[in-house]
């Protein structure tokens, strides 16, 4: 497992946020980048279905959320609603992710064939733990701080936090993995 081919569903899942974020910088305006953010997070979803690829709970649920949270920044143009709604998504995410198995279609055979569906469970729900933590943060940043302020925060924090833990993730796995191959290669007779 490469560790590019293992980021690219959780790089591309944070495909709206990132253009959210460039739109915003390039333009200074929220409702401007909010529409970007629907477009990508809808585009995501559709290649998905369109390559027939398997959609988990969590990829129905962020495509549901970028749209009802968009549109309601559009019509509402309230900014703090816009900078609320990153708290809203990541206690919907967390809350799914601690109560539905949104790990699987993340991970590929190997990894499920050779973790302990315990470790795999405990790791789903840490990136839940985790979400909650980046929810309550931002909300003290975005009702703490200015618009500017937020956005540098949006747009390093959250995604530094998930790009951290997704690395540790992945060298934790790779590690375990190649213990418990080689554990079994070992015991197979000669």
């Amino acid at each position: 497992m490469q560790f590019l081919q293992a980021f690219t569903p959780i790089g591309l899942d944070l495909l709206a946020t990132l253009v959210f974020v460039a739109t915003y910088w390039l333009t200074n305006n929220i409702l401007t980048a909010t529409a970007t953010g629907i477009v990508a997070g809808v585009a995501r979803f559709v290649y998905i279905k369109w390559k027939k690829q398997p959609v988990g709970p969590l990829q129905y649920l962020s495509v549901v959320l970028v749209v009802v949270a968009g549109v309601s920044t559009i019509i509402t143009k309230d900014p703090h609603f816009v900078m609320i709604k990153s708290s809203i998504v990541f206690l919907a995410v967390a809350a799914v992710m601690l109560s539905t198995d949104w790990m699987s279609p993340y991970l590929p055979k190997i990894v499920t064939e050779n973790l302990a569906p315990s470790i795999i469970v405990w790791t789903s729900r840490s990136w839940g733990i985790l979400l909650m933590a980046l929810a309550l943060a931002n909300a003290v940043v975005a009702f703490g701080f200015s618009i500017d302020v937020w956005v540098w925060y949006a747009s390093i924090v959250p995604t530094a936090a998930q790009l951290s833990a997704f690395v540790l993730q992945y060298a934790i796995f790779r590690i375990l993995v190649r213990r418990n191959i080689r554990a079994k290669q070992s015991a197979q007779p000669a």
